[in-house]
């Protein structure tokens, strides 16, 4: 892994993917549910596919996590009494979904060992809010600052004025600044040219398929506002879903053969099938864990 950026929050992510590793009938679970509440975010970054005009075309741009269904991804959860991480990140801005306190809330109540956090732009972020989301549950706030230092003094003194514990909110620096934009880029599966905004000294990376083990399928499922499952938070095209957890239970679709034999061509560093065919994402920075964990099992 010579010459790649690797993001602050990464060694944070990898704790907990290591720490809350846990097994059902010796079959490890994952650590992490990520998932993407909305359909539409408000901005639009060169770097992220959001930026070209066709992308929310091609789903529904008014799409939401509807809270009845979250009830029922929550239900799954807490059949196997999970313990891990809930993100809600993916595609979106999560502070856009009308409904995000009662959704916090619910988390709580279902799966009150969970830790909750949250990636947000910060553009509809107030006082107001930001006090109400910890007040419903939330852990772990982690705001993406896209537009320059002067945001660090703006989100201070909102975190001060809401009289909320700083070390809950991250501020993670996403403009240019000593060579890199402070984040570990990736080309979403083909759909961004990553190579563009790779820090100083980091290496282009100009073949692909990589030829390497991806450990992302291994500790984490990313989960879409219409209940699809898929294989990572990195396949914006949706080129491969394992299921969808409207007709099978979470655990049913992490365990299925189908993932099974996805698992066992990237285990075996085979990225000749989609997404991963166009995927530049190292993807064993973190996870090692619960890979190997699966791989003896």
């Amino acid at each position: 892994m010579n010459n790649i950026f690797i993001d602050q929050s990464t060694e944070r992510k990898g704790n907990i993917v290591r720490d809350k590793l846990s097994f059902i009938d010796n079959v490890p679970v994952f650590s992490v549910v990520e998932l993407n509440i909305m359909a539409a975010c408000t901005r639009s970054c060169s770097f992220c596919p959001v930026s070209d005009k066709d992308f929310y075309k091609k789903i529904d741009a008014k799409g939401l996590l509807k809270k009845d269904f979250y009830k029922k991804i929550l239900s799954d959860l807490s059949a196997i009494n999970y313990k891990g991480k809930i993100l809600y990140s993916g595609f979106s801005e999560p502070l856009l979904h009308p409904k995000i306190d009662e959704l916090i809330q619910l988390t709580k109540e279902y799966l009150p060992d969970t830790q909750l956090e949250m990636i947000s732009n910060g553009d509809k972020l107030t006082v107001a809010k930001l006090k109400s989301l910890f007040e419903n549950g939330l852990d772990v706030l982690s705001i993406s600052m896209y537009d320059g230092s002067h945001q660090i003094d703006y989100f201070s003194n909102m975190i001060h004025d809401a009289n909320v514990d700083k070390e809950k909110v991250i501020l993670r620096r996403r403009y240019y600044e000593n060579g890199n934009y402070g984040l570990t880029i990736s080309n979403r599966a083909g759909l961004v040219d990553s190579n563009e905004y790779r820090a100083e000294g980091e290496e282009k990376i100009l073949e692909l398929p990589l030829k390497k083990v991806c450990y992302y399928p291994f500790y984490m499922v990313k989960i879409d506002f219409n209940g699809d499952m898929d294989i990572c938070s990195h396949d914006w095209q949706k080129k491969f879903v394992v299921g969808n957890v409207n007709t099978s239970s979470v655990w049913e679709l992490w365990t299925s053969d189908r993932l099974h034999k996805f698992k066992e061509r990237l285990a075996n560093s085979d990225r000749k099938m989609e997404p991963c065919s166009t995927c530049d994402v190292h993807g064993d920075i973190i996870g090692k864990e619960s890979f190997e964990a699966w791989n003896t099992k």
